[in-house]
């Protein structure tokens, strides 16, 4: 049988990251649309006959009759969740399960871990099986899909089990969607920092004022959100951007893994586990709500210890940074 890799059509699972970790730049997305969410695929009647079961472990239970063949893509709302659906330019988390068609058998899955659910953006313009289906989902929804196993898979090196065009059933458990960006009302920023524009990808641009690099912390709230509050200790959902003040040059950004990443809202120095961002982030992000976006410009005092400084920062420099609270999570 060909060895499938679910991890490489899955691409990025969550990840939680402190905002001491290094990345860069880069995603796709779409406009989100604020109108009628409509489902992009009706329930057949090859999808319908497949029933799931709750049981002991976070993994479904699975049961359909054999052969099973579909003649095309189909889906099938086992249960319906409640919340905010997914939007094209937004973001879902899930869990999957894959079995074969012909005899039920399982062929691949995720983890199941609930601190670490596959990720993905919901596009249905990109050629993703799972940016496609998982539109207008919503949290606590339970999906069947069937198709052929190359439409999940991609082409595949055939052998005498699995064909490109054999049916396979994917059990889809969906946790939580994000929006693509912040989307509170605006505020007025404060002068002296950064003037933040935002690209119809969500990327963040800089434009530093002719003045002082500020000696403290600074924290602007550019779009306050109406959701929860962030609470110490709390996991956020977020897309960021961290720029060098002395240099302009960008040194993180959550945009190069296509997805927003998590992090721990705590002062990495000082929590219990050491888990969570820099002293001065831990301040700033306190108390700010679902929905913000936030300018903090954090001086060296603040910010990285010497022996942890990521790649394009050095010692004594004061950090900007501008994050987009799509989620928070005790």
């Amino acid at each position: 049988m060909p060895q499938l890799s679910l991890l490489g059509v899955l691409g990025i699972s969550a990840l939680v990251v402190s905002a001491g970790g290094a990345l860069a730049l880069g995603a796709l997305q779409v406009a989100e649309d604020e109108r009628t969410c409509e489902l992009p695929y009706q329930s057949g009647n090859v999808s319908s006959l497949v029933t799931t079961a709750r049981g002991d472990s976070p993994q479904p239970e699975v049961s359909f009759p054999t052969p099973l063949i579909t003649p095309e893509r189909q889906v099938t709302i086992v249960e319906e969740g409640e919340g905010e659906p997914a939007r094209a330019g937004g973001y879902i988390d899930f869990d999957v399960s894959v079995f074969v068609g012909s005899d039920e058998m399982y062929l691949t899955g995720s983890s199941y871990n609930p601190s670490n659910p596959v990720r993905r953006p919901v596009n249905p313009e990109l050629p993703d099986f799972f940016a496609q289906v998982l539109e207008c989902q919503k949290p606590g929804s339970q999906i069947v899909v069937t198709a052929a196993l190359a439409d999940i898979f991609g082409q595949i090196d055939e052998d005498d089990y699995l064909k490109n065009t054999s049916t396979v059933v994917a059990v889809i458990d969906v946790h939580d969607t994000y929006p693509g960006r912040a989307d509170g009302s605006a505020r007025l920023p404060q002068s002296g920092l950064p003037t933040i524009t935002q690209a119809p990808t969500g990327h963040h641009g800089f434009s530093f004022p002719n003045a002082p690099i500020p000696e403290d912390l600074r924290v602007s709230v550019l779009k306050m959100g109406e959701g929860e509050p962030i609470m110490q200790g709390d996991f956020v959902t977020t897309h960021f951007t961290g720029v060098v003040w002395n240099t302009r040059q960008v040194f993180i950004s959550s945009f190069d893994q296509g997805v927003p990443l998590g992090l721990i809202a705590d002062d990495q120095t000082t929590s219990a586990t050491g888990e969570g961002v820099i002293p001065g982030l831990a301040q700033a992000l306190v108390g700010k709500t679902v929905g913000s976006q936030v300018l903090v410009s954090v001086p060296p005092q603040l910010g990285y210890l010497p022996e942890n400084l990521p790649p394009g920062v050095g010692e004594n420099q004061t950090l900007v940074f501008v994050f987009d609270i799509l989620g928070v999570s005790n």
